[in-house]
Parts: C-alpha cells; sequence; structure tokens
C-alpha cells in the first residue's frame, strides 16, 4: 500500500550563531513572513524560527531545543478530513493527537523505523485548532489546509502582510544525504510525495536536509545572503538555501 502525501514543511539544525544570524539579518525580515516561537505542546517545548509560505514552510530549530530524533526532518501532510488514516496503516503506525497547550493541533503518525539522520512524521490539521488558537483571527472559514493554517500562524504573529507580499512563496525541492542505511529506509518508504522534489543522495561528509530549493512570488535578481554558515542564493524567482 502507498499514500500519497504532501510536504508540510521540514526542519533543520543549525549551530547557534547561523540561528542567530537569520534572526537578526534585516534581509531575512523582508524575505517572509518570519517568526520566533516557543512551542509549548504536552509531550515537548521547543524555540525555532519559522519561515511561512503559502502552503509549506521551514524552521530552524534553535541548537539548544529539544529535537525530534534527529538533526533535519521532514513533516508529511494531508488536506482531506480522515486521510491520515491511511497513510497511517501504510507507515504501520498509529495516529495520535498533538496538542499545542492544551489546543488539539493535528493528528500524527511517525514511520516504525527511523532514520539517524532524519526524523519524519505524517500530520492532519484538525478543526479544534482552528477553533481553538486565536479563532477570531483569518482565515474566517478555516478548512484544514496547510494554507489555512498558515495564515493563521502569519496572523497570530502580525506577519500576514510579510507572508503576501514578501519574496518567499513556498518549498519546491529539497536535497538529502543519507548514510547507507538511512538511504535505504527512505527508498522503501510507502509513500508518494507530490507537489515537491526530493532529490535523496548517499551521504559524505554531512547527512540530513542539506538544501532546500525556493519559489519567489518575483523576479529576485541575483545575489547570495550570508547567514552564518548558511547562505541564500537568489537567482529570478528561485533561491537555494544551504544549510
Amino acid at each position: 500500500m502507498t499514500a500519497q502525501v504532501l510536504l508540510n514543511h521540514f526542519y533543520v539544525t543549525p549551530d547557534r550563531a547561523s540561528f542567530e544570524a537569520v534572526e537578526a539579518s534585516a534581509f531575512m525580515q523582508r524575505f517572509g513572513a518570519l517568526e520566533k516561537r516557543t512551542t509549548v505542546r504536552k509531550d515537548t517545548t521547543y524555540t525555532g524560527l519559522y519561515l511561512y509560505g503559502e502552503s509549506t514552510y521551514l524552521e530552524l530549530l534553535h541548537p539548544d531545543s529539544a529535537s525530534f530524533g534527529a538533526a533535519s526532518g521532514i513533516a508529511y501532510a494531508v488536506e482531506e478530513r480522515g486521510a491520515i488514516h491511511g497513510v497511517c496503516q501504510a507507515l504501520a503506525a498509529q495516529p495520535r493527537t498533538v496538542s499545542r497547550g492544551e489546543v488539539p493541533w493535528f493528528l500524527s503518525c511517525e514511520p516504525q523505523q527511523r532514520m539517524q539522520a532524519l526524523a519524519e512524521w505524517a500530520m492532519e490539521y484538525l478543526p479544534a485548532f482552528f477553533a481553538g488558537f486565536h479563532p477570531e483571527l483569518p482565515p474566517a472559514h478555516a478548512g484544514i489546509s496547510r494554507g489555512d493554517a498558515l495564515t493563521r500562524y502569519a496572523a497570530s504573529c502580525g506577519k500576514l502582510r510579510e507572508r503576501e507580499q514578501g519574496l518567499f512563496g513556498d518549498v519546491m525541492a529539497l536535497e538529502l544525504r543519507l548514510g547507507r542505511e538511512d538511504l535505504a529506509v527512505w527508498k522503501s518508504r510507502p509513500l508518494r510525495l507530490g507537489g515537491v522534489e526530493v532529490q535523496a543522495l548517499p551521504a559524505e561528509d554531512r547527512s540530513g536536509i542539506l538544501s532546500a530549493r525556493l519559489r519567489l512570488r518575483r523576479d529576485a535578481g541575483k545575489s547570495v545572503e550570508q547567514l552564518g554558515k548558511t547562505t541564500l542564493t537568489l537567482d529570478g524567482r528561485t533561491a537555494v538555501w544551504r544549510f
């Protein structure tokens, strides 16, 4: 059984200097809706920088935060109510409810066979989240789509304008480097990831998510932003962020 999924978001864990460089960057504040957030869940608490796009987002996890079992990871999404159960069945896993504070947030499941360099989980937003987390904010009639969640996230931190007018549009592609055993696990996953290209290659000196290609809302010309040890290379209507 193979399940169709979408990209919800990905995360990487940079070093402290890189995290602080992104946080302090005036360019990144203009690039899109960037929020520094500490998330308190019933099972864990973590701090990250979040860059919200139209349907996808990316997270830089603070190096002092609790991780999710690896230094980088991918969260898959479904947008049809109840579809998470088919994904969990394909992964031979049981869904569980993840809450943000006291508000139910999403249903989630993780593969039983995990990788060392890359964390993975699937998620389906819950209507109760939109009813309980700033229901006075847009969208007024939320479903369970990724875009609805990102609209609510951006509105809750006062970054709707930056999300709508900034350069960042969405994540287009990811480059993975994985050790031999991890690569075999990746290739055996019963998931079809739509809308995003993922290139998984054998690891050399580093493993995990090494770069992301981003779609930009308009032509940004050519430039390179050095953000700590990471580089964001803009080229017309796309950008590549190397971590």
